[in-house]
């Protein structure tokens, strides 16, 4: 009985040490924009990241991190960092899920469903930023609106 309570420790460590900062700051990002739309939620805008991943190659992490001046791609990082953001979701509950959203993304994104529909951008549903403005969304998953923009 004791080796194999040892033997499940070390494969939790092992599992664990498998987690990359860039996974780790892709839920963090996931958790910071869709947890409360939940897994589907959370699915789409991790769609979103990889959307734009492939349209700027650039890796995931690039994508979430980006900013332009003050302002950051993922609002949920307006005001903190990525290594704060990380902190504050790591502790809660559902982030085993974004991480296991996130491992997707960066390793296997080809396992992603398609639920945006290949957008590249997001809103609340019940907001019409300036650069939606004449655009239908291309997809609605809980309470956000995805869009497909052309330039960005």
């Amino acid at each position: 009985m004791k080796w194999f309570f040892t033997a499940c420790l070390c494969v939790v460590q092992l599992k664990a040490l498998a987690v990359t900062y860039e996974e780790r700051a892709v839920s963090a990002v996931l958790m910071g924009e869709a947890w409360s739309d939940g897994q589907r939620g959370m699915t789409a805008v991790a769609e979103v990241i990889h959307q734009r991943a492939v349209e700027k190659r650039q890796a995931p992490l690039q994508v979430v991190s980006a900013c332009r001046g003050r302002t950051h791609a993922f609002s949920c990082l307006n005001g903190t960092t990525l290594d704060r953001l990380i902190g504050k979701f790591s502790i809660q509950p559902g982030y085993e899920k974004a991480l296991q959203l996130a491992q997707i993304v960066c390793q296997n994104p080809e396992r992603l469903p398609g639920l945006a529909n290949f957008a590249n951008h997001f809103t609340r549903a019940s907001e019409r930023p300036y650069w939606a403005r004449g655009k239908r969304p291309v997809a609605i998953v809980g309470r956000h609106a995805f869009y497909r923009l052309e330039h960005y």
